[in-house]
């Protein structure tokens, strides 16, 4: 237990880190390619200031567990046995990590990185700028991925599944009266359905093109399920699920 508990207080990345360049040339070219990004709900809105600051101060929600898998299968995250159930739509948290400009054919070990847009073309100055190392091509495709390698939070230890009660949401965060700074674009992880007691919190890694893994060796298959607690599994007190917004 105090491995994880380590590692979870070292992952304590409340949202997304950009530098202040590469976020004005992302607002840049969102706006050039005409790029809807839609609005977060005022479910999420109103739902995420209290979780960001249990993110900060423990690193993990009161209702939810950091627990070692069998064999090599790593960390999972779970909602504790005597939690309420988490709703449809409601918010788990950001998927946190760096955002960084990449060629968008260049491959990329890490485990942790999602593709927020994608199918960018940069004018040759903007590739002198972002991409120096390379010569220009005007054909050649840019993404900016969200990078949770060395930088996150909780969220880069769900696991992958193709049955997920987990979806990552790309959104906007419009001004608002919750204390939620607001952002023209940011992932949240959001319940797909409602997570019961017990069950392993899982997302699904692939988009539609459903090239995610590519040559990478495909994960352990799991379901909510899988690996589902009982109380008499967890040698902690209970604990509650955080009260509803209203």
């Amino acid at each position: 237990m105090r491995l994880s508990y380590n590692l979870i207080m070292k992952f304590r990345l409340q949202r997304q880190e950009i530098s202040k360049d590469l976020f004005i040339f992302c607002l840049e070219q969102i706006k050039k390619n005409k790029i809807h990004i839609p609005r977060a709900s005022k479910k999420i809105v109103t739902g995420l200031p209290s979780i960001l600051k249990e993110i900060q101060e423990k690193g993990l929600p009161n209702y939810l567990l950091m627990k070692k898998l069998k064999g090599k299968l790593g960390y999972g995250i779970f909602l504790h046995p005597e939690a309420k159930p988490i709703l449809k739509g409601t918010p788990i948290a950001p998927y946190s990590g760096k955002v960084l400009l990449c060629p968008q054919n260049m491959e990329n070990d890490s485990d942790y990185t999602f593709a927020l847009i994608s199918d960018l073309r940069l004018t040759k100055e903007e590739q002198s700028k972002w991409d120096s190392t390379r010569r220009y091509h005007p054909r050649r495709l840019y993404a900016l991925d969200l990078d949770a390698l060395k930088r996150g939070n909780f969220t880069r230890f769900i696991n992958h599944s193709e049955t997920p009660n987990i979806e990552a949401c790309f959104i906007h965060i419009p001004a608002n009266l919750s204390g939620l700074e607001p952002a023209p674009f940011e992932l949240i992880y959001v319940a797909k359905k409602t997570i019961h007691p017990g069950e392993q919190l899982l997302v699904c890694y692939e988009g539609e093109d459903k090239s995610y893994w590519g040559h990478k060796t495909k994960p352990f298959p799991m379901t909510p399920k899988t690996f589902r607690l009982n109380q008499s599994s967890i040698p902690v007190p209970p604990q509650r699920h955080p009260r509803k917004s209203h």
